[in-house]
């Protein structure tokens, strides 16, 4: 029965440290910019140290080798009650609690902990030799332990009567209710790591099976106490909304904590009974592992959607109709597929070789498929789909003079060269969206009735994937001029949740700018944005979006982002250019040439180094000098925009009023 238990509570503190590792791992990409999601990553970080060398030692075979990892576990047990104050000054700090004293605390309470590791790992004074009880080995309280105990709990009730502050300051209810919840789960940590064996005079406990029952309990707890703080610690210095961050973090937790704590259970069980089975431990272990994570992703392969609406995950009507278009987006690709098979059936059916489909474009038409051999497609996207559609039939304008296009107009055919060409109509039949054509078989088209039918039918499905995807581009063209501002309200709405009176009443513009002007990887965003300078998603979803001078370019390039922000940075890359005649070679000319080489005519570095008879090396540091001179010029831009105008009949600046003379008025 002991063993069982002891087991059982050993396989509890493995489940604590895989879901402690994740957590952490999971918020490594927020640590360098919230302070939250810093101090919550230590706490845990902290904790599973504990958890780990308890385990470690708990499983030596050798007496002697628990104690270095019991010490070792001290670095979390002492540095646990600094990273729960850190944790609550920044808690305080987010409802816009600002102390530079509390701050201070933070740093002596680190050092503090450091002290106490120094003291546990270098003498006995706070805790002493081991004492190797049954599955629960543990060290002998030193003369200082109580000192350490009354500054554990001290900084323990103080930082939660910080957190008490944090809820009672919250703006929202549905904040206050959060914050809430993480007062009441603030308990689990110094719960977790305390260390109660070295204040226990019994050494006969670990043979007392309620000792074990109080103790897996406990963890239990502890473990449901840590969900909840890092469920609702997710929130924090999260941009997208609160629905984003509770799917992210369900789907991060059943793919990868919780897959591997059922994985570890199979482990454990099998290999306590592989005999059963007649196998060797490590050849059923093996088998068994393998079956478990296949079904574990099976599962949540499957059942995905179901256990979604069962946590109320992605919920809301919108969201369901967005996630219908994903699916039922028509990509490129897709469109291109559907049209080869209109062209394939349309070649069958009217014994053509040779079929394609062209999309009308403001620059002309632009072939999209081709089925057979089309012959010179350059000398169709050369037309211009004036020609193509609206000709004058053969014979002339009716009044003898000679006809205005060599092409022909047959009954609804125009004949180009080989080929008969139908144009393509949208639902209302008000635009041209594409021309279709087929090689001729006979001088002019001769299709019987059957074969006009099936004609009929196969150019209208062509026409409305065309006129599909010409509204599914606005679409995306739509979505994609709102992005910067969806981006710049849902950063307001995550930082005014929990002090909304300091940040709804600043001004917008000015804060925003200064926030992003300021930050140290701007250069490198200006980078991101130069690298897709003729399209993708480091262009369009850049944080540079969000600047005025980008906003005021959207006007002049019919209120498309990407246009916009091309102008931009083509205006960075201009006011770099010296003057005079352009040279490849000369100094003065080298930060402009990398530019409009590698990112406006997008030469690959081997080619630009050449043409600039330099290294590649050498070429790498001078490109990073060139952006980080675009990046001061885009700032510079974008204060000159940001800058008020003066007011009609105001003062003009000093360098632009007029001068007066002595006796003018």
């Amino acid at each position: 029965m002991i063993e069982t238990l002891a087991l059982t509570n050993d396989v509890l503190q493995a489940a604590i440290v895989i879901f402690g590792v994740a957590v952490v791992l999971y918020n490594l990409r927020h640590v360098r910019r919230d302070r939250v999601t810093r101090a919550f990553a230590a706490l845990i970080s902290f904790v599973v140290i504990v958890y780990l060398t308890e385990l470690m030692a708990s499983r030596t075979t050798i007496t002697v080798s628990g104690e270095p990892w019991l010490r070792l576990g001290w670095v979390g047990i002492a540095l646990v009650p600094a990273a729960q104050y850190h944790l609550s000054d920044a808690l305080l700090v987010t409802t816009g609690s600002i102390s530079r004293r509390r701050r201070l605390f933070v740093r002596v309470c680190y050092l503090t902990g450091i002290a106490f590791v120094g003291l546990v790992l270098g003498s006995d004074l706070v805790v002493g030799g081991l004492l190797n009880t049954l599955h629960a080995p543990h060290l002998q309280a030193g003369p200082l332990f109580p000192l350490f105990a009354l500054y554990f709990w001290v900084v323990t009730v103080v930082s939660i009567y910080h957190v008490e502050r944090a809820r009672r300051r919250c703006v929202t209810t549905t904040t206050r209710r959060r914050m809430g919840m993480i007062l009441a789960a603030f308990w689990a940590a110094p719960l977790a790591v305390f260390p109660y064996l070295q204040i226990s005079g019994n050494s006969q406990f670990s043979s007392n099976v309620l000792f074990w029952l109080v103790l897996i309990l406990g963890n239990v707890v502890v473990s449901v106490m840590f969900a909840f703080l890092t469920y609702y610690l997710a929130y924090f210095g999260a941009v997208s909304p609160d629905r984003v961050v509770r799917v992210r973090l369900f789907k991060y937790m059943a793919r990868v904590p919780l897959a591997a704590t059922i994985v570890l259970l199979v482990y454990v069980v099998v290999g306590r009974t592989s005999s059963l089975l007649g196998l060797p431990a490590d050849t059923a272990q093996a088998f068994a592992i393998v079956a478990t994570v296949m079904l574990v992703e099976w599962a949540i392969h499957a059942y995905k959607r179901p256990l979604e609406r069962l946590l109320a995950l992605n919920s809301d009507p919108e969201v369901r109709r967005i996630q219908q278009l994903s699916d039922r987006l028509l990509t490129t690709r897709d469109m291109q597929q559907f049209l080869e098979s209109v062209l394939t059936t349309t070649c069958e059916y009217l014994r053509t070789p040779t079929a394609f489909v062209a999309a009308i474009t403001p620059d002309g038409p632009r072939l999209e498929v081709v089925v057979g051999s089309l012959g010179r497609p350059e000398d169709l996207e050369s037309r211009s789909w004036w020609e193509l559609t609206n000709t004058t039939p053969a014979g002339g304008n009716g009044n003898g003079d000679e006809p205005v296009s060599a092409l022909q107009t047959i009954d609804t055919f125009v004949i180009w060269e080989e080929y008969w060409i139908r144009s393509l109509y949208n639902r209302q039949r008000d635009a041209v969206v594409g021309i279709m054509g087929i090689k001729a078989r006979a001088p002019q088209p001769d299709f019987d009735l059957d074969e006009q039918v099936v004609f009929e039918r196969l150019t209208r499905q062509t026409a409305n994937a065309l006129e599909d995807r010409i509204l599914q581009q606005e679409v995306f063209a739509a979505v994609e001029g709102l992005l910067p501002q969806i981006t710049a309200l849902q950063e307001r709405r995550s930082a005014a949740t929990y002090s909304g009176d300091t940040l709804l009443t600043a001004p917008l513009d000015d804060e925003a700018h200064a926030a992003l002007l300021e930050d140290p990887n701007f250069p490198a965003m200006v980078r991101d944005a130069l690298s897709h300078y003729w399209g993708g998603p480091k262009l369009t979803e850049s944080p540079l979006m969000r600047l005025k001078v980008v906003q005021e370019a959207m006007a002049d390039h019919e209120g498309n982002p990407a246009r916009a922000m091309r102008a931009i940075l083509e205006r960075a890359i201009e006011r770099q250019k010296p003057e005079g005649e352009r040279s490849m070679t000369t100094t003065e000319w080298i930060l402009y040439n990398i530019l409009e080489l590698k990112f406006v005519q997008g030469q690959r570095v081997r080619d630009v180094a050449r043409r600039l008879a330099m290294s590649e090396s050498d070429l790498y540091r001078k490109q990073r000098v060139a952006i980080e001179n675009v990046a001061q010029t885009i700032s510079t831009m974008e204060r000159e925009a940001a800058q008020p105008l003066p007011p009609a009949g105001g003062p003009l600046p000093a360098e632009e009023a007029p001068t007066s003379t002595p006796g003018q008025v």
